[in-house]
């Protein structure tokens, strides 16, 4: 079938056509006024060899193409690290479930090229970017050994006391316990089945700077983990409480060594108040205390200047959340999950035997009996019993992580939030998301290179920007916290950059082709065929030999 390669909507395309077409009969006028002045056969030799110089023309500025029916509508390439076996199973279901497969960039044309496995070679991707019939679509299919941990992403950067989070994959073989490790210190563990497995590893950050911890699989260490601990901004945090309690009072003293300052008010008999202060500090960002003093003014005002609220200590869940909700407007619901006087979280914890009720007006922190709804501040209620027999007992680790998650979505924004995923590598992008800036960043330098940020344009103080590094190792920040972060080494993390390089390919690849297609003018052919173009050189050979011709006869 015979297409046309020809922009109908541009004006300037119409006129060139018009100017064409009017060229046939001004060459036929002209020629028949000549009529008389040569014999009848030259008259129609040099009629015919002025169409169809005419014709070469006209088909240059149409640029019409063939389509064919495509021998192949699949291409299959499997990388150096897919097992042969692997492979031509593969390659065994594309061709049983009726695609035609080809693995020849060259010789053969396709509608998709599907990638297996993440070790190809260097010269693959530019013949892909280069071929004359592009594919419209790459499919990858990644191939990981099993039983070793894959497709892991952690924060780059964090705060002191934020959760760092480590998501990753495994296909396992055998029953495997993940560990994240910092030196002898087990920081998160996981125990996995047989099969594809997915795994999440957390805990708090609990360091300053540079800090590497290990991944390991049956105490086998597979990866090593780099990113950079900033600094938190200390807030203030006032106790409200009725009477003095051992929890309130560690978890004031565990918030004062922080480096946090606390007011600590407590009602010791009629009249007679006591108030502690540790590290004297500004108005208070937080105000912690239990479901009697939802009705307090202080509380009540606090919330409406957008601060947090925290609610500990409760013994009647059902009654005191709905005294809660009555007083600040939320609408947060409980309901009893055991007839027991508590239930066990893990080893050493334990809550109320409550839970809340699944909502989408406020949210739940995940592997803890804790809710936050989001009003003109925060609110959260806890549901757990004490914790500082975990303190006493020296797990302090445990103290921490625990806290940490629960005051996570109740502490006050940060300013200057720089947000990065790893791992990075060098001469791939990665995005830097920024927010809460003081100012709109223009600029921001990382090493040897500078960032322009694009602002939001619904919050100008947040903005992100592409960062492709360009040397591998730590690379500081220019600002004031001395942030930093560990760009990969891809002769050291093969495995890693590999994937990644594929997975950002294929992705910038569809999304381009996606492009392409959404700004093609008129419809574009649905259509599995293939096209043959004639090129550049050969309309100009083909309008010259016409042009020469002419010329010929007219000289004879």
């Amino acid at each position: 079938m015979i297409e046309l390669d020809f922009n109908w909507s541009e004006p300037l395309n119409l006129l060139i056509f018009a100017v064409t077409v009017a060229l046939l009969p001004l060459q036929l006028w002209l020629l028949f006024r000549q009529k008389s002045n040569v014999s009848g056969q030259r008259f129609w030799i040099r009629t015919g060899l002025n169409v169809l110089l005419w014709i070469a023309i006209m088909a240059f500025v149409v640029q019409p193409y063939l389509v064919r029916e495509s021998k192949t509508s699949v291409s299959f390439i499997a990388g150096k690290d897919v097992p042969r076996s692997v492979a031509n199973s593969l390659l065994d279901s594309l061709s049983g479930s009726g695609n035609v497969v080809s693995n020849d960039l060259e010789e053969s044309t396709f509608d998709t090229l599907i990638l297996a496995g993440q070790d190809f070679d260097a010269t693959l991707f530019p013949k892909i970017l280069q071929s004359q019939q592009s594919p419209g679509l790459i499919k990858w299919i990644p191939y990981f050994q099993k039983n070793l941990p894959y497709d892991l992403q952690w924060k780059e950067l964090v705060r002191n006391g934020e959760m760092q989070v480590l998501y990753g994959r495994i296909e396992s073989t055998e029953k495997h316990l993940i560990k994240l490790r910092y030196g002898s210190q087990t920081l998160d563990s996981v125990s996995l089945n047989i099969g594809s497995n997915h795994f999440k590893l957390q805990y708090p950050s609990f360091t300053l700077g540079r800090t590497v911890v290990e991944l390991s699989v049956n105490e086998a260490v597979t990866d090593t983990l780099h990113y950079f601990s900033r600094s938190t901004a200390p807030m203030t945090v006032q106790f409200i409480l009725d009477s003095p309690d051992f929890e309130s009072r560690a978890l004031a003293n565990w918030l004062g060594k922080a480096g946090n300052s606390v007011i600590y008010t407590a009602i010791l008999s009629k009249d007679i108040k006591s108030k502690l202060t540790i590290n004297k500090g500004k108005e208070p960002d937080m105000i912690v205390t239990d479901a009697t003093n939802a009705t307090n003014a202080l509380v009540k005002k606090s919330l409406l200047k957008g601060k947090s609220i925290l609610f500990l200590n409760l013994t009647s869940p059902l009654s005191e959340v709905s005294a809660i909700n009555a007083a600040l407007g939320t609408t947060f619901q409980v309901r009893k999950s055991s007839t027991e006087e508590s239930v066990a979280i893990w080893s050493g914890l334990t809550a109320l035997p409550y839970h809340f009720a699944p909502s989408n007006r406020y949210f739940q922190i995940a592997g803890y009996p804790f809710a936050v709804q989001k009003t003109t501040g925060n609110v959260g209620i806890s549901l757990l019993n004490e914790t500082f027999p975990l303190q006493l007992s020296g797990d302090s680790l445990a103290y921490q992580k625990i806290w940490n998650a629960v005051l996570a979505p109740i502490r006050p924004l940060l300013k200057s939030n720089i947000d990065l995923t790893a791992p990075i590598f060098r001469g791939l992008g990665s995005e830097v998301a920024l927010n809460n800036f003081p100012e709109p960043v223009k600029m921001l330098r990382i090493g040897a290179d500078t960032i322009f940020p694009v602002s939001s344009a619904l919050n100008p103080r947040s903005g992100n920007a592409i960062f492709k590094p360009i040397e591998s190792g730590w690379i500081a920040f220019n600002d004031s916290l001395e942030t930093e972060l560990f760009v990969e080494d891809q002769a050291v993390n093969a495995g890693r950059y590999n994937a990644a390089l594929v997975r950002d390919f294929v992705r910038s690849y569809n999304v381009y082709r996606a492009k392409m297609d959404s700004n093609a003018v008129g419809s574009v052919p649905k259509t599995n065929g293939v096209k043959r173009k004639l090129s550049e050189w050969m309309w100009f050979g083909l309008i010259m030999c016409c042009l020469l011709s002419v010329w010929i006869e007219s000289k004879l």
